[in-house]
């Protein structure tokens, strides 16, 4: 059987291409010229401060020309975001002894493959977490649908704990997971790869956090033990 090629950098798969595309490998290539462009400026610049000019020019075209693959701006930036969703999405993916390990595990496994799929593509990741309420209420709803899966699956990592018992039941779900999701996103605020911690180092500490958080490993009412594992 052939292996799949995962979808890494800034490749997309083939039903989530959305802007006008010229066929043909040369065309394919200046698209994701034009799309490497835009993520770096849109890094740079912000979503708003950035002009067609800017990528026009990064990428050796005239502004006229980029209307060849695109309509509007707003294309490029949902582009960036559904590729960057299409990368994350193997986050939720679990190999057979992940996916009957206890909620601790679990947690911390997804915590691990999270943090280090954003690193792979560390820019462009962050202008879709940064600019992606920006998208029309259309394109806006469709992310919004797709973030979900990601909350959904997190907080059903948290209920399988408090069932198990490994987490404090009186927990809130909905403010646990938020919590996980706001504790990875903020790493690009301060985190530099080239400190002392790598993201793997940050992804097992922000881990462990959130884990003894919500009572985990071995929580039980009453217990002092339980609280300073």
């Amino acid at each position: 059987m052939t292996e799949r090629k995962p979808v890494t950098s800034l490749e997309s798969r083939r039903g989530e291409r959305t802007a006008r595309r010229p066929r043909g490998a040369e065309s394919e290539e200046r698209w994701q010229e034009i799309i490497t462009a835009a993520g770096e400026i849109f890094y740079a610049k912000g979503y708003e401060a950035t002009s067609l000019q800017d990528i026009a020019s990064a990428v050796g075209l005239l502004k006229g020309s980029v209307y060849y693959y695109i309509k509007t701006k707003e294309d490029l930036l949902y582009e960036l975001v559904t590729r960057a969703q299409a990368l994350m999405g193997s986050s939720l993916e679990e190999d057979e002894h992940v996916r009957v390990a206890s909620a601790p595990d679990r947690l911390r496994a997804f915590i691990g493959r999270w943090m280090a799929l954003t690193a792979t593509e560390r820019k462009w990741s962050m202008v879709a977490e940064r600019e992606f309420m920006r998208l029309t209420p259309r394109r806006l709803k469709a992310v919004i649908e797709s973030r979900d899966r990601f909350s959904s699956f997190v907080k059903g990592i948290v209920r399988q704990g408090v069932d198990e018992g490994a987490f404090d039941p009186d927990v809130d779900v909905s403010v646990a997971t938020v919590v996980v999701f706001e504790l990875m996103k903020s790493s690009h605020l301060w985190h530099r790869p080239s400190g002392p911690l790598s993201i793997d180092d940050i992804g097992d500490w922000y881990a462990t956090f959130v884990i003894r958080g919500l009572g985990g490993p071995a929580w039980s009412k009453g217990s002092t033990a339980a609280a300073s594992a």
